[in-house]
């Protein structure tokens, strides 16, 4: 039972997750054709998903460990679905401000139910014994990643073949799969015995979050980790705007120097038009903005896609045998480095060479950094905790994390619109190595003798 439950589990949050990678590359284009051309505003679609689940997620974790996993798991997907369904009838109105509202609103709604994987991993640990829930939490890890990898590339072709205003659509259709599943698969996980389960206390609490930075080892390993994924989510929701600017740029000129039916038809209508030729020019850059917004989150999607298989590779199938040989300090000051290289390639422009040859590298790059990084610091802060303060370390550890996602994209959006549109990529990799910088300093304090146990509490020890 317990084996189809956490095999139910797996495919729920990876048709769920489906859905959510469907719009992660094309928020902000969508956003684009509601007449949002403020950058910065269009980053911050984004951003308010991760802020409004930074501040219910732990509302939601308690609230499962009352009423049941289930209930709540059903609840965060109907709301996710009916944000899908906002962020599409926001079509009806566009050029109107209910148009916008709609689509912030639908982001806030979703922010508000998304409590689906922490959730999912209290779940994992109310079915599994202390000795097999790592690998059941590897499970739900493999469900999140390939979720990611199946997702942008399913939006990207969703809106290269029927436009992007049917990508909510289509994630909504995925949403609506692992609702049913939920609902007719999935058994109640929560019992009176495992109340007090403390892997199930995996969740983000504000009293957990403070007690956990004032921590002399563990505090700074959070702030790092904060860092890094600060810098991380500024280039997560702005390399579809990059890509748009640099690859498929909106302009009168571009639409002239484009090959395709839609420029042809805006040099037509142009020339041989009877309405004024304001008129021509804006109806032209409509239909051509279009036709780039579609390319953008064709190319957006295949790049989030690759990303995401770089990192599955290396959390999947590398890092175990990496961290033995290596240790996880030694990634952890080696993965911000190759994420720096990665976010400079990207910001680059290379003129000299194919195109995409920057992104491609760069996202190679920021994969393999990501992928030895995360797990590896994740692991580093889990060995400074003793054993009895695992759900809440790991917790306040996560909430910083989904902050970092809020607040990364609004610096970004803020360089992109008021420098340049590659300067929070600059900016992101300086962060990278002020990490790394950071983690060197204190690696005698940060590093633990072979000897010492988990079961010890690493931060009475002297420091080296």
């Amino acid at each position: 039972m317990r084996k189809a439950s956490i095999f139910t589990i797996f495919l729920i949050v990876f048709v769920d997750l489906v859905g959510f990678g469907i719009v992660l590359p094309n928020l902000q284009l969508y956003g684009q054709q509601f007449g949002i051309s403020n950058y910065f505003y269009l980053t911050l679609i984004g951003a308010t998903y991760s802020f409004f689940q930074f501040l219910f997620a732990p509302i939601l974790g308690r609230w499962s460990d009352h009423i049941g996993r289930r209930p709540v798991l059903i609840l965060s997907q109907i709301g996710t679905i009916v944000g899908f369904f906002m962020l599409f009838f926001a079509n009806f109105f566009q050029g109107h401000m209910l148009g916008i509202v709609l689509i912030f609103a639908s982001r806030i709604l979703d922010g508000i139910s998304g409590g689906n994987i922490s959730t999912a991993n209290a779940y994992i640990a109310d079915i599994t014994t202390p000795e097999n829930r790592a690998k059941g939490l590897g499970a739900l890890g493999a469900a999140f990643g390939l979720g990611f990898i199946f997702g942008p590339v399913i939006g990207g072709l969703v809106s290269h073949f029927l436009g992007l205003q049917y990508v909510p659509l289509v994630a909504a259709a995925f949403s609506f799969t692992a609702l049913l599943m939920t609902f007719t698969q999935l058994a109640e996980s929560r019992t009176p015995n495992n109340q007090r389960n403390d892997a199930a206390a995996r969740r983000f609490s504000f009293r957990g979050l403070e007690h956990s930075l004032v921590r002399p080892i563990i505090g700074p390993l959070i702030l790092l980790f904060f860092v890094n994924g600060f810098a991380f989510a500024g280039m997560e929701q702005t390399l579809s705007l990059l890509i748009q600017h640099r690859n498929y740029p909106i302009s009168v000129h571009a639409m002239l120097a484009a090959d395709g039916a839609s420029a042809a038809h805006g040099l037509a209508t142009l020339v041989g038009g009877n309405k004024p030729a304001n008129v021509h020019v804006t109806a032209s850059l409509a239909v051509f903005r279009k036709s780039q917004d579609d390319r953008s989150s064709y190319a957006s999607g295949w790049l989030f896609g690759s990303i995401g298989i770089v990192i599955v590779l290396i959390q999947g199938g590398m890092i175990g045998r990496l961290t033995k040989k290596y240790g996880e300090l030694k990634l952890t000051l080696l993965g911000p480095v190759i994420t720096s290289a990665g976010l400079l390639l990207i910001g680059l422009p290379i003129h000299w060479a194919w195109r995409w040859t920057g992104f491609l590298a760069g996202g190679v790059l920021l994969a393999i950094g990501s992928g030895l990084f995360n797990p590896a610091m994740q692991a580093l802060i889990s060995r400074h905790c003793h054993a009895d303060e695992q759900g809440e370390v790991l917790g306040a550890n996560q909430g910083m994390a989904s902050l970092a996602r809020a607040m990364g994209p609004i610096l970004a959006g803020l360089l992109f619109e008021y420098v340049f549109p590659a300067m929070p990529y600059y900016v992101s990799a300086g962060l990278c190595l002020i990490v790394t910088a950071g983690i060197f300093m204190k690696r005698a304090k940060f590093a633990l003798p072979e000897s010492v146990s988990v079961e010890q509490p690493p931060d009475a020890l002297p420091s080296k």
